[in-house]
Order: structure tokens, then sequence, then C-alpha cells
């Protein structure tokens, strides 16, 4: 369990990970990639629109009399419950028994193998 902790407290600036021994588990948090946005596929340093002078954040003081069609989009898209996971959690038990939440299946792979 040692050697473990050793493990991931190496890899705490790459993956996240913070790892705490409770009994007869390590459990630490992991990340393989930071979220990103896949529907942006422009570059960053390109906009579609030029920035606005609202420092207010008044709507109803636009000229075009509300909100533009993004700040819509956001709206409708935005969830009170957000199930994405932003990160996983492992839990990796004296006997072998490793529980893994919140990764795809090519990312538990890709864990397991590295261990």
């Amino acid at each position: 369990m040692t050697d473990l902790m050793k493990f991931f407290n190496a890899r705490r600036n790459a993956y996240h990970t913070d790892p705490k021994m409770i009994d007869d588990v390590i459990y630490t948090p992991y990340i393989y990639d930071p979220p990103t946005n896949h529907n942006d596929t422009r570059p960053s340093h390109v906009s579609h629109h030029p920035p606005t002078g609202d420092l207010l954040g008044i709507p109803e003081l636009r000229e075009d009399g509300g909100e533009d069609e993004d700040d819509a989009k956001k709206k409708r898209k935005a969830s009170k419950f957000d199930t994405t996971a932003k990160e996983a959690e492992i839990f990796m038990f004296e006997y072998g028994t490793v529980v893994i939440w919140g990764m795809t299946e090519p990312q538990e792979k890709r864990f397991l193998t590295s261990m």
C-alpha cells in the first residue's frame, strides 16, 4: 500500500491526485484530461463576433433589445443537475479490489494497465 501511495503522490500535478489512506483503502481523485469544449472547433483566438462594451450587464439596455443567441443557447443547455463527471474517483483496497467512478472504459483500461 505504501508503494501505491508513492505512485499516486508522484502524479499529484499531472493527474490531480490527492491520495488518502482510510483503513485498508486508498482513495484519490484522478483526472486524465482537463475538460474541453468539443463543440467549439475554432482556434481560441478567433471569435465569431467582436466583444461588446456592455459593462453594466443589463440585457434590457442592449441595442439589440436583449439576449444574444449564444446567451439563449447557454441558458437552454444549462441544467440544474449536471451529471457529467468532472473528475474520477478511485478506491484501491488492500486485497486487490479497485473501484473506479467517473472514468470512461478506455480511461479505466489505461489506468489499470499503468498499475
